[in-house]
């Protein structure tokens, strides 16, 4: 099984705190509306005091009788991210942007909410908005800086974090990035400048031992690595996706029972991420344990809906119980997410055909054999390229 596509991904926008813009609502309501008002000065008061639940109540109350206040779907909206609760939070965002478009505040939050609902590239476009609103803007061009280096755009995040560092020259987030999106994009030379001066701004930095840690992971050294995320773990125990990566570790070397412990520990600290769920769900599925690997691909895919991987394990989990009908509609959405992918097609092909569908098995079957051959095919080439490369100038008559 391959790795969870972007599950080392470092999310580093989470864990910052925002100050979420909180817009004033106005007085002047018609007759009609006047409960309305109330609602939302109840809601406002309930929050000031830290009854969240109750305040979203208030609000919800009063946008079903003026449901055309961008002002208290934004607050609203603030209360659900304060909850961890970011997909509504960004549905309730989208609402007051939609009224109030040219607010370069509900802009940025949008943005906000949608990359921390695990959407780097719908957030880049309100974010952009969102650079015209004076307090938040570094935080804006920082924030568009990781969406690209989550969607592998090494460049656009580089150019946007570039800014960002002229504004905040020793910050260690932006300079562990760059270090990383100077390694991707091929300059190796930029990537040591950043990773020096992170280490010599920030030499107890925990982006120091995790840049370590992955560096002897790389290099095929897993006691080294192991030992520098332990560290970055004890220094700083609470910091999303530590334990992740630790657990992914110990994952990738096949040590799955020591894997359980951090990836547990990850559901705890970011109880919205989909990656550690996927990874017990795996270790579990692999121990035969079918009931506890599909309540965690459930939890994975309901964090994470577009999540291929946790689709084609979860058909798999269903399949191996004798599941076999259950299991198709997962397998379908893991060949549509990821067609390129033969175990997709081979695990949909095998159980259409245990479910008595063999026509469409044994096409499903015949994918696999053509992504077999296309990826020789290509290899091939290589190894022909490699043996026998063109020169420089041109193929030459003998």
């Amino acid at each position: 099984m391959r790795a969870a596509t972007g599950a080392r991904k470092t999310t580093l926008g989470s864990s910052w705190l925002w100050v979420f813009v909180v817009l004033a609502l106005g007085a002047g309501f018609a007759t009609s509306q006047e409960s309305a008002a109330q609602h939302f000065a109840r809601a406002g008061q309930l929050a000031q005091s830290g009854k969240i639940e109750e305040a979203v109540r208030e609000y919800r109350a009063g946008l079903a009788l003026d449901p055309k206040s961008a002002a208290a779907h934004n607050n609203l909206a603030a209360l659900y991210f304060q909850e961890h609760k970011f997909r509504e939070a960004a549905a309730a965002f989208q609402k007051a942007h939609d009224l109030r478009p040219q607010d370069p505040a509900i802009s940025f939050n949008l943005g906000l909410a949608l990359f921390n609902a695990g959407e780097p590239r719908a957030a880049i476009a309100p974010l952009e908005e969102g650079r015209a609103d004076p307090q938040h803007a570094v935080d804006a061009l920082y924030l568009m800086g990781v969406c690209y280096f989550d969607l592998k755009q090494w460049d656009h995040s580089i150019q946007e974090l570039e800014v960002v560092r002229r504004s905040r020259p020793d910050d260690e987030k932006v300079l562990f990035i760059l270090a990383k999106d100077y390694h991707n994009a091929g300059a190796p030379a930029k990537s040591l400048e950043a990773a020096a001066q992170l280490l010599k701004t920030h030499p107890d930095s925990l982006y120091i031992h995790e840049m370590l840690g992955e560096a002897y992971d790389t290099a095929s050294q897993p006691q080294k690595a192991e030992a520098e995320f332990k560290q970055a773990i004890a220094a700083s125990p609470q910091v999303p996706e530590l334990h992740l990566m630790l657990g992914y570790l110990y994952w990738r070397w096949k040590r799955y029972s020591e894997a359980v412990e951090p990836l547990q520990g990850e559901t705890r600290i970011s109880p919205n991420l989909a990656e550690p769920y996927f990874y017990l769900g795996d270790i579990a599925l692999r121990n035969k344990q079918f009931g506890p690997a599909e309540n965690y691909f459930r939890m994975a895919l309901r964090l994470k809906p577009a999540y291929g991987e946790a689709d084609l394990d979860m058909g798999r989990a269903l399949a191996e119980s004798g599941h076999y009908q259950d299991a198709i509609p997962f397998m379908r959405l893991a060949v549509e997410r990821m067609p390129d992918r033969e175990e997709a097609h081979y695990w949909l092909g095998k159980t259409l055909i245990q479910a008595g569908q063999k026509p469409e098995g044994e096409k499903e079957l015949a994918e696999v054999e053509k992504l077999n051959r296309v990826k020789r095919q290509t290899a091939s080439e290589i190894l022909n390229q490699v043996v026998s490369p063109t020169p420089a100038g041109g193929p030459k008559n003998p």
